[in-house]
């Protein structure tokens, strides 16, 4: 059992993290979200990750990968295990799940909220009453956690002009988490774009506008 992770953070990928210690180098499973956090801040330097150690089937029975996943918070780790033990709840859907905040998806446990639960990726109704009829009752004190940020971000179709929006972004030196709550806010007030440059214009123009009102 590998249960902690302890090196420096060497790259992170859109899920994945690579850690060296004593020059082996682990590649763990990460949420989204937080791999979105430590590329922007933890590369390069020391971290350390809570870790849940298993196996992964392959395509052919006959082969099984040994797999880890990683979180920087305990509690965050052990509300995952919990999860995974809901028949039908793997790992990788269980990753790409935490789209709310842990306290709030143990809330909506406790609260028998099958409304809420259905919603996270992968999550219909079928499974999120699974998960209530095991899990209630056992995650009161995740429904306490202070953490407000989800480890998970919602899978997004990336088209070819936002992809490129992205990239002029970030050649401007803004951080990705900027660039895309500008892509996000500039798509939703004008859903019908289709051009990058009108994607640039309308975002140049929501910059401006917070500028002057501040």
């Amino acid at each position: 059992m590998i249960s902690r992770i302890k090196g420096e953070l060497v790259s992170v990928g859109d899920a994945s993290a690579l850690v060296e210690v004593a020059g082996i180098s682990y590649e763990l499973m990460i949420p989204s979200a937080l791999a979105e956090r430590l590329k922007e801040t933890g590369i390069g330097k020391e971290i350390s990750f809570e870790t849940i150690y298993f196996i992964e089937a392959g395509d052919k029975k006959a082969n099984e990968y040994p797999r880890l996943v990683g979180f920087l918070d305990p509690l965050d780790r052990e509300f995952f295990s919990l999860l995974t033990q809901v028949s039908g709840m793997g790992v990788r859907k269980a990753l790409k799940s935490l789209i709310l905040p842990i306290r709030d998806i143990a809330s909506a446990i406790e609260m028998k909220d099958t409304g809420s639960l259905s919603r996270l990726p992968g999550v219909g109704k079928r499974l999120s009453e699974k998960i209530i009829a095991e899990l209630h009752g056992k995650t009161t004190k995740f429904a306490l956690s202070r953490t407000e940020e989800p480890l998970a971000r919602p899978e997004t179709v990336v088209t070819p002009f936002v992809d490129e929006a992205m990239e002029i972004l970030i050649q401007l030196q803004y951080s990705r988490t900027e660039a895309q709550t500008m892509i996000q806010a500039a798509i939703k007030a004008n859903p019908k774009i289709e051009r990058v440059e009108d994607l640039i214009t309308i975002m140049f123009r929501n910059e401006r506008e917070v500028k002057v009102e501040s």
